[in-house]
C-alpha cells in the first residue's frame, strides 16, 4: 500500500498552474536526491546557508543571496531589515517599532493578499496611487524621517495602476530609501533573477516552489550585499520575529539544485515542448461540440512568459461544472471566468498525463 492508499488521499494531475494549494510544482529527482543527501547529516546552517547563497548570487549574476522559507517568509525578513537597518537590538524588539525607522510605502495598485507578511513585522502601512494611476509626487510626498523602504509588487495584474519600476527606483535611491521587488511568481523570463536588480532593486524576492521546481516551502532573495549580510544575521535560525520562517537544511539544498537545474535548462526548448503538451491537448478537442474557439496564450496569469491553451466556451455558464467535474476525476484546470474559457498551463504535466488530461476533458464536454 503506497502513502496515498494509506490515508485515503486522492492523487491529482496539475493542469492549472504551480499554485501552493495543489503543493507548487514537481521536484527533479537530483533535487529531491540532493535534499535525501543533506537530510542524512548535520550541518552548521550558517555556513550551509552562506555557501549555498554565494554560489547562487554567482550563478544569478547578483551580489547576494538568501535562502527563505518561501515568498511570504523573504516579505517578512525583508521587511525587518529595511527596518532595523543593521541593528540587532532593533531588529529583536520587533514587530515593538520603538525608535526605528517603521514606514513602508506600497502602491494601493499593488495591495494584495500577500503583503500581510510585511505588516506582521509591525511596519506601517503607507498607501499611495489609486487603482487608475500612482503619480510621482505621491512617492516623493509620502517619503520621510520615518520611511524605512518601498515594496513594489511585479504582476501583470497590477500594471494599470502602477508607477514604472524604474521610476519608483529613481525616486527612492535619491532619498536613500531601499526598494523591496516582489516578483514570487516572475519566472520565466530566466532574466528576471538579474535583470530586477541591475534596474537597481536593493533586494528581490522569488518563490522557490513555482517554475523553480524547487521545494514548496522554499523561495529566494538575491540583492545588495549589505541587506544580505542583514538576511543572514537576523534571519531563522537567529531569535526574533523570522524565527517562524525556519528553512530546514533540506529546503535550502532542494531550492539550490532546482536554481541550478532551471538555469542550465535551454529555454527556447522548454517553451517549445511546452506548447507542444498544449498541442496535444488541443487535438482531442477538434470537433468537440460547446468550443467556440482555441488559443495559446503566450502568458502565465501574472504576466510570465510561459503558453497556456484557453477553451472558449459557447455556454460560458458550465464552466464551474466542467471545472468541478474534472475534479472530481482527479484532475485541475484554470477557468477563466472574465472571457468563458477554460485553460490549460502545461507547466506540471508529464507526457503521459497530457494525454490523461485532454482525453478527460473531452469526455465531460461530450457529455454537457
Amino acid at each position: 500500500m503506497d502513502f496515498f492508499e494509506e490515508h485515503g488521499l486522492t492523487p491529482f494531475i496539475n493542469a492549472h498552474d504551480t499554485y501552493t494549494v495543489y503543493g507548487g510544482s514537481r521536484m527533479a529527482e537530483n533535487t529531491l536526491e540532493a535534499m535525501r543527501q543533506i537530510s542524512r547529516h548535520f550541518v552548521d546552517m550558517e555556513q550551509l546557508q552562506r555557501r549555498l547563497g554565494e554560489e547562487i548570487a554567482q550563478m544569478t549574476k547578483n551580489e547576494g543571496a538568501y535562502i527563505t522559507n518561501g515568498a511570504a517568509g523573504a516579505l517578512q525578513l525583508a521587511a525587518s531589515v529595511c527596518m532595523a537597518r543593521g541593528s540587532m537590538y532593533h531588529y529583536r524588539q520587533l514587530p515593538d517599532t520603538s525608535g526605528m525607522k517603521d514606514e513602508i510605502i506600497v502602491l494601493r495598485a499593488q495591495r494584495n493578499a500577500y503583503d500581510e507578511a510585511i505588516w506582521s513585522t509591525g511596519a506601517v502601512r503607507v498607501e499611495i496611487g489609486d487603482a487608475d494611476e500612482t503619480l510621482e509626487y505621491e512617492l516623493e510626498g509620502s517619503i520621510c524621517e520615518n520611511t524605512a523602504a518601498v515594496f513594489y509588487f511585479l504582476s501583470s495584474l497590477y500594471e494599470r495602476g502602477s508607477m514604472e519600476l524604474s521610476k519608483v527606483i529613481e525616486i527612492a535611491h535619491r532619498h536613500q530609501i531601499p526598494v523591496v521587488v516582489d516578483a514570487a511568481a516572475q519566472l520565466p523570463p530566466v532574466e528576471n533573477l538579474w535583470e530586477i536588480t541591475e534596474k537597481g532593486a536593493d533586494l528581490v524576492i522569488f518563490s522557490g516552489g513555482k517554475t523553480l521546481c524547487g521545494p514548496a516551502d522554499s523561495g529566494l532573495i538575491v540583492g545588495k550585499k549589505a541587506l544580505i549580510e542583514d538576511c543572514i544575521r537576523f534571519g531563522a535560525p537567529a531569535h526574533g520575529i523570522c524565527r517562524t520562517s525556519k528553512t530546514s537544511r533540506e529546503s535550502m539544498a532542494g531550492l539550490y539544485m532546482a536554481l541550478k537545474n532551471y538555469l542550465e535548462l535551454d529555454q527556447k526548448k522548454n517553451t517549445e515542448i511546452l506548447r507542444h503538451k498544449n498541442e496535444i491537448v488541443a487535438g482531442y478537442m477538434n470537433d468537440v461540440p460547446g468550443i467556440l474557439k482555441m488559443e495559446m496564450v503566450e502568458k502565465g496569469p501574472v504576466g510570465q512568459t510561459y503558453p497556456r491553451l484557453f477553451l472558449y466556451l459557447e455556454k460560458p455558464e458550465t464552466g464551474d461544472r466542467i471545472v468541478q467535474k474534472m475534479y472530481e476525476h482527479g484532475i485541475y484546470i484554470g477557468h477563466e471566468k472574465s472571457c468563458g474559457a477554460l485553460y490549460i498551463s502545461p507547466l506540471n504535466l508529464t507526457e503521459e498525463e497530457v494525454g490523461t488530461v485532454g482525453n478527460m476533458l473531452k469526455m465531460i464536454l461530450l457529455s454537457e
